[in-house]
């Protein structure tokens, strides 16, 4: 692999595309300080993938971007491309199917833009950062290795931690790669075992769910078989419901066909009717539209009339005001004759006064003149004297520049030699500083590393804190989801109970029982013989079969209630049942048990206090015996008395037997009572458990807050950890600055000393050329003062005559205005003149319009007055003909109420038969309705045409079946048949976690077995690479010293995948010593000793060195310079310096410049050997 060229565009300090080609051998880059050279380095690091802003000398990646410059604008991107070739053999960039040729060569480019975006192409192509690597990897050509060594690299080799140092092995040994492949495998192991653990919980949680399902999908299958049964039996009595509600439907529709017949017939009448009634409208309509028009001519004629009589009016008033416009035109007409004879005789005053003006204005002019002529020659004498003294002034302005000039450079001179007086105090002081800083520097720094050595001990007590808390939270969370799992169960158990005691009430209350319960409010039911009586198990049949119908019966106040309560049974036809009056006031006499009895029924069961009459009235008398021998050996006895046996065979006095089952209502209010206290014990349990997985849920969050506490303190002594190391890392930096800073300090003093002694000689010879030019301004000043007196005096002459000359001057100017202003006034009365004799004109004309308007007015008025006398004759005879026409209409109005009123009652009988139809209509549509309801609900739940069903007819045995049927789905109770579905869904889960469990342990027996193979090749691969690195070490050491001793050491020779590099140097003629002892050159010969013994082993493509010369002196400069020349045989090497002897081995040479400030500019220079 070689590269061919960078291209840098918007990077850092090259604002405009900047393109390096790279040749076989040696590249140089050259250059001042501060030029951008080692911008060309950190666009290396850049492209190859370097994240972090500070290794490329920045404090944020957009700092990259160029900024701009004075006359260049900032730019929005930076782009860096490199071009490879010499691929093929080599790592290349990944081809496509279809291309038959792989490429030699390659192009990567990565661009930053200031959005913050970024991205990566490979062949012009986006690709990922990996990518990138991955072309890179194992190729030495990375951002860490040991081919990109700058001035700082070199110390971070040496002072670097062991374990730090293990990368010079591993890129030796070319292991990178296995690295990467075992970091993913680990990853992808760590990742499996999560997974595994997760999906054995998953299984465990999944296996809960199939058991607690089994029976709930056992019971959800029962319950689908009885429904199926049970919705062919409702098909049944669909069907039925559906042929009763079209025959009536079918009845409904004939009654209509025959009312819509007759309601055509009466409407057909109506119709007309209404027609004859409608001709006599349209004539009376008529009749009133010829009255309109009369009436509406009558009104015009009318509207004429008071017309003419508003024009009478409008006339006479305009006469009157004509004729008082009239005489006020006549008074216009004599002011403005008055006006005119007195500005004629004005204009004749003003004629004489212009000519007296005038004649004075002329003897003022001809003084004027002489006095003028004398005072252009006082002018002209005075000029010439200033002409002089401005000579004068000239030269003394020119001397006092000079001396201006040679006091400004005295004082420059002066103010030089006392700022480096003060610079030299100044650096004297900052040194003595400075010396006392780095004391003070070096006893901070010992604070801090104390410091950082107690936060990292508190930051080890809270992570073992933090472990503790973990622990206690896992067992909380353990118990509160098994607290959570019991609460679910108790809930699913007193949803059960519940559902149960609503399905015994069911079953305990008929029909008639629940209106009673809870229909008609008037009716007060107190309760029913089954709520008052308890019974024990034993006796529970016998004491129901004795009571029977009366085990439901109601209880009510008094025997009024009863006849209410019968009223409103009858009424709704609900069925039968019983009724007992609270206190009927009937006394049973008790009578002695029989023989054989086992005993009184009443002595077998438990009743509320307040109902115990009543029990006794029910039950005295009545007995249980043992079975029917003995009952009916006591009525064989005489005993005439009720008897009931246990298994419930009730005989009676006359030696009747009733036998058959019973319902069990006592049982059944048994079990609700069982029931109810089991709820109430479910209801304290969930109350019991919700109040503990409160309570724990607590301590939860509690010890969670607690860890987050602890983390956020681990947060921030981890922050103040590494802000106590930045801070010792800056104490270090700001020892070594001011060490440098107190040696130029120093050079500065010794520099300053010779400027003084310099500028001092200079302001002796500055005194002397100011004396010699203050003699020469002191002669000008004395001649220009003598000049200066004439001048005075001729110019008080000259200002008394300019007075006089200005005085006659304003005379001639007032005068002059004063003529003015009389030919103004005299244009202005000639104007007014001409105005007066138009105004006159204009009265005449006026006056004579307004006569003839007046009798105009007059005459017309005349005629208006005989028009109105004509028009009142034609509205007379529209009155007489507006009256008779309305005597005509009112008897055809009267024949229309006539006829009106018989389609009146001719409406009443249709709208009769319209509203009997509307209501067969209502009733076929409700028919319909039902028709259609039923129809869909067959459609919707049993998918089925209720017209196509082929059922048999309904019987008895199908509606005592269906009851039965419902009894045992109510008996199931609350059912879920998605239950089937999740079973079967969970089933199928369960079988796939397990598959997966297999999966994933085939998959972690893999990737163990992947990552041991790696361990083993990583070993002999480091063995072999450090074995051979120790020696080339060793060998190049003794080259670049000539001498000494070097060697590499591991920090753990048994695990050689973990152990760390140590360094031992002994330079030729000193002790065996600590690395960090070394000078600056010794360190770097050092370094560059481990760079080049691990080129003799596994060359790079690119070796880049920053200034890592900087620090040798001339002899090992030129050693080091004839090394890499030897190995660039094969590598290229790119070398930043400032040192002739690498120029001089160059075979290309760039050399940056800075023309413009900011802006980095590319020089090129091929070298050729002689």
């Amino acid at each position: 692999m070689r590269i061919d060229k960078i291209e840098l565009n918007g990077f850092k300090s090259f604002g405009e595309r900047t393109m390096f080609n790279f040749h076989p051998g040696i590249t140089c880059i050259v250059g001042p300080n501060g030029c951008g050279k080692s911008n060309i380095v950190d666009a290396f690091k850049w492209v190859l993938g370097e994240q972090s802003a500070k290794s490329l000398r920045g404090e944020k990646m957009e700092e990259l971007i160029f900024n701009g410059s004075t006359t260049k604008k900032p730019k929005g991107m930076a782009e860096v491309t490199m071009v490879l070739s010499g691929l093929i053999g080599a790592e290349q960039p990944v081809q496509g199917e279809n291309e038959e040729k792989v490429s030699d060569t390659a192009s990567v480019t990565r661009r930053l833009y200031r959005s913050g975006d970024s991205e990566y192409m490979m062949n012009k192509t986006q690709c990922r950062l990996k990518d990138i690597k991955d072309l890179f990897l194992d190729t030495g050509l990375e951002v860490k290795s040991y081919s990109i060594l700058e001035q700082d690299r070199i110390a971070e080799i040496l002072n670097s931690k062991p374990q730090d140092r293990r990368f010079l092995i591993e890129e030796v040994a070319g292991v990178m790669k296995y690295n990467v492949r075992k970091k993913e495998a680990l990853s992808k192991l760590e990742s499996s075992r999560m997974n595994l653990q997760r999906i054995n919980d998953i299984v465990i949680e999944v296996k809960k769910q199939i058991n607690f399902l089994d029976r709930l999908a056992k019971k959800a299958e029962r319950y689908k078989k009885l429904t199926t049964e049970m919705h062919a039996i409702e098909l049944k009595i669909a069907q039925r419901d559906y042929q009763a509600l079209k025959k009536s439907y079918e009845t409904i529709f004939a009654e209509y066909t025959v009312l819509k017949e007759e309601e055509s017939l009466k409407s057909a009448d109506f119709s007309n009717i209404e027609n004859e009634t409608e001709t006599k409208r349209l004539e009376l309509l008529e009749k009133e539209k010829s009255l309109e028009q009369v009436q509406i001519k009558f009104q015009a004629l009318e509207k004429d009339i008071a017309e003419l009589e508003k024009s009478i009016a409008v006339a006479k008033t305009e006469c009157d005001n004509s004729n008082e416009y009239l005489t006020k035109l006549h008074q216009q007409e004599e002011e403005f004759r008055q006006k005119e004879t007195e500005a004629l005789q004005r204009q004749g005053e003003l004629g004489r006064t212009e000519t007296e003006l005038i004649s004075e204005m002329e003897g003022q002019k001809e003084l004027l003149g002489e006095k003028a002529d004398f005072v252009r020659s006082l002018e002209e004498e005075l000029s010439e004297y200033e002409e002089l003294l401005e000579e004068k002034r000239r030269e003394m302005f020119r001397i006092s520049d000079e001396l201006s000039t040679l006091r400004n450079a005295q004082s420059k001179f002066q103010s030089s030699l006392d700022g480096l007086t003060h610079r030299e105090e100044s650096s004297i002081k900052d040194a003595d500083g400075l010396k006392k800083m780095l004391a003070e520097a070096d006893e901070s720094l010992k604070d801090v590393e104390m410091g950082l050595m107690d936060k990292k001990n508190n930051l080890m007590l809270l992570r073992e804190q933090t472990g503790i808390i973990g622990n206690e939270l896992i067992a909380h969370k353990n118990r509160f989801e098994n607290s959570r799992e019991t609460l679910a169960r108790s809930k699913e158990e007193l949803a059960s109970n519940v559902s149960r005691i609503e399905y015994l009430k069911e079953l305990l209350f008929d029909n008639v029982t629940k209106e009673l319960l809870s229909g008609d409010k008037s009716i007060h039911v107190l309760a029913s013989v089954s709520d008052i009586i308890e019974v024990n198990d034993e006796f529970e049949k016998a004491i129901e079969s004795v009571l029977s119908e009366k085990v439901n019966s109601f209880i009510l106040p008094a025997p009024g209630d009863i006849e209410t309560a019968l009223s409103a049974i009858r009424d709704k036809e609900s069925g039968r049942t019983a009724f007992i009056p609270f206190k009927p006031d009937i006394a049973v006499e008790p009578i002695d048990i029989p023989e054989g009895a086992i005993g009184r029924a009443l002595d077998f069961v438990r009743t509320k206090e307040e109902f115990s009459a009543i029990a006794e009235r029910l039950l005295t008398n009545i007995f249980v015996v043992k079975d029917l021998k003995a009952a009916f050996d006591a009525i064989s006895a005489g005993r005439s008395c009720f008897f009931v046996t246990l298994d419930g065979e009730v005989i009676e006095p006359s030696g009747a037997v009733i036998a058959g089952e019973v319902k069990g209502i006592f049982k059944r209010k048994r079990e609700m009572r069982e029931l109810e206290s089991a709820v109430e014990d479910n209801k304290a349990s969930i109350d019991r458990i919700q109040t503990e997985l409160q309570s724990i849920q607590q301590f939860i969050e509690s010890k969670e807050a607690d860890l987050k506490v602890i983390e956020a303190a681990i947060n921030e002594k981890e922050k103040e950890v590494s802000l106590l190391n930045l801070t010792a890392e800056n104490y270090r930096e700001d020892k070594e600055r001011r060490s440098r800073k107190l040696a130029y300090l120093a050079l500065e003093v010794e520099q300053i000393v010779r400027e003084k002694e310099s500028i001092e000689k200079t302001l002796i010879e500055k005194d002397a050329e100011i004396q010699m030019a203050e003699g020469k301004k002191s002669e000008s000043e004395q001649r220009g003062a003598s000049l200066q007196e004439e001048i005075s005096l001729k110019r008080l002459r000259l200002e008394e005559f300019r007075a006089e000359v200005t005085e006659i001057r304003l005379l001639i100017t007032s005068r002059r205005e004063k003529i003015e202003s009389i030919g103004k006034e005299k244009e202005a009365l000639t104007r007014e003149l001409a105005e007066y004799k138009q105004k006159n004109e204009f009265l005449s004309e006026e006056t004579a319009s307004i006569q003839a308007r007046i009798q105009q007015r007059t005459q017309e008025t005349g005629e208006n007055e005989e028009k109105i006398r004509s028009f009142v004759s034609v509205a007379d005879g529209f009155r007489k003909n507006i009256a008779e026409r309305k005597e005509v209409i009112d008897s055809v109005q009267q024949e229309l109420l006539t006829t009106e009123h018989g389609l009146k009652q001719l409406r009443q009988q249709i709208d009769a038969i319209s509203q009997r139809t509307a209501e067969l209509d209502i009733g076929r549509a409700e028919h319909k309705v039902k028709i259609e309801n039923l129809s869909a609900n067959i459609r919707q739940n049993y998918g089925l045409e209720i017209d196509g069903l082929d059922v048999e007819p309904l019987t008895e045995e199908d509606e005592k079946r269906l009851i039965e049927l419902r009894e045992k789905i109510q008996e199931l109770g609350p059912v879920n048949l998605g239950t089937l579905e999740e079973y079967e869904e969970l089933r199928t889960r369960y079988e796939f976690l397990n598959n997966q469990q297999d999966d994933l342990n085939r998959s972690i027996a893999e990737l163990e077995e992947a990552i041991g193979k790696i361990n083993a090749t990583t070993r002999k691969k480091l063995r072999d690479a450090f074995d051979s690195l120790k020696i080339k070490f060793s060998e190049v050491f003794i080259t670049l010293f000539g001498g000494g001793r070097a060697e590499l050491v591991m920090t753990d020779e048994h695990n050689i995948l973990e152990t760390g590099i140590d360094i031992i140097a002994q330079p030729p003629g000193k002790r065996l010593q600590n690395i960090n002892l070394l000078s600056g050159g010794e360190k770097t010969l050092t370094a560059l000793s481990l760079l080049f013994a691990s080129f003799l082993i596994k060359p790079t493509p690119l070796c880049i060195l920053d200034e890592a010369d900087s620090a040798l002196d001339e002899m090992n400069t030129e050693k080091f310079a004839n090394m890499v020349k030897d190995f660039s045989r094969e590598p290229q090497f790119l070398v930043v310096t400032h040192n002739r002897n690498h120029m001089s081995v160059a075979n290309y040479i760039y050399g940056i410049t800075t023309e413009e400030s900011g802006v980095s500019k590319v020089i090129s220079m091929q070298l050729v050997e002689a």
